[in-house]
C-alpha cells in the first residue's frame, strides 16, 4: 500500500506540469497537427500510434528531463518511498496524458478500439524508454528521440537494410528500430501479435527498471 501512496503522489506532478508549463500547449500543438496529417498524410493507426509515443516523450521532457528534476528525486528518496515507487509514478505522469491524447486523436479521426489498444501499448512502452533515457541524459536526448520516433519510426527496418550500401549510421538506425520501441512493429498489435505485446510489455517493465536503478544510485 504505501509503494502505491508514493507512485500516486509522483503522478500528481502530472497536474502542474500540464496548467503551468507548456506541456499541455505541446500536447494540444502535436493531437492538432496529427489530425491535419490524417487528413493528407497519415492512416488513422499512425495517427494514433504516433499521438500516444510522440506524447510520452513530450512528457518525459516535462516530467524528467530538467536537472532541477533529476536533482529533487535526492530529497524525495529522504521520505519513506522507493526508488521503484518513484519512477512507477514518475512513468504514470508521462504516459497518462499520451493515453488521453490517443483517445482524442482515435475520436477525431475514427475510432477503432484496436487502434485505441495499440496506441496505448506502444505508448507505455515508448513513455518508459523515454523515462530511462531522459532522467539520465536530459532533455537534449528527448529532442533526438522525438525527431527519430516521428521520422523513422514507422519504417521497417528491412527497408533501410535492403539499400545499397548502408553503412553503419543505417545499419544502427535499423538494429536500434528492431531491438527498440518502434511503431512499425506496434501496429501488428492490431492483429493480436503476441510478439509486438510482448515486445511492448518487455520495453515498458524494462524502461522503468532502469530508471528506478538510476534514481538508487543517486540515494548513494
Amino acid at each position: 500500500m504505501r509503494f502505491l501512496h508514493c507512485a500516486h503522489a509522483e503522478f500528481l506532478l502530472v497536474v502542474p506540469r500540464l496548467t503551468r508549463t507548456r506541456l499541455g500547449i505541446a500536447l494540444l500543438a502535436l493531437g492538432t497537427t496529427l489530425v491535419w496529417l490524417s487528413a493528407h498524410a497519415l492512416d488513422a493507426l499512425t495517427v494514433t500510434l504516433q499521438a500516444g509515443a510522440l506524447g510520452a516523450i513530450l512528457g518525459a521532457a516535462a516530467i524528467v528531463g530538467d536537472e532541477s528534476d533529476r536533482a529533487a528525486l535526492s530529497t524525495a528518496l529522504t521520505h519513506p518511498t522507493t526508488p521503484l515507487a518513484i519512477a512507477t509514478g514518475r512513468w504514470l505522469a508521462i504516459v497518462v496524458p499520451a493515453w488521453a491524447l490517443v483517445m482524442i486523436c482515435a475520436t477525431a479521426t475514427g475510432w477503432r478500439t484496436d487502434g485505441v489498444v495499440a496506441g496505448m501499448i506502444a505508448t507505455a512502452a515508448v513513455g518508459s524508454f523515454a523515462l530511462a533515457l531522459v532522467l539520465p541524459l536530459g532533455r537534449g536526448v528527448a529532442l533526438a528521440l522525438f525527431l527519430f520516433m516521428a521520422i523513422a519510426g514507422t519504417i521497417p527496418p528491412e527497408r533501410l537494410v535492403d539499400l545499397a550500401r548502408p553503412g553503419v549510421v543505417r545499419l544502427t538506425a535499423a538494429s536500434a528500430m528492431e531491438l527498440g520501441p518502434a511503431l512499425w512493429h506496434y501496429r501488428d498489435i492490431v492483429a493480436a501479435d503476441w510478439g509486438a505485446i510482448l515486445h511492448a510489455l518487455a520495453w515498458t517493465g524494462l524502461g522503468i527498471l532502469v530508471a528506478a536503478a538510476f534514481i538508487g544510485r543517486r540515494q548513494r
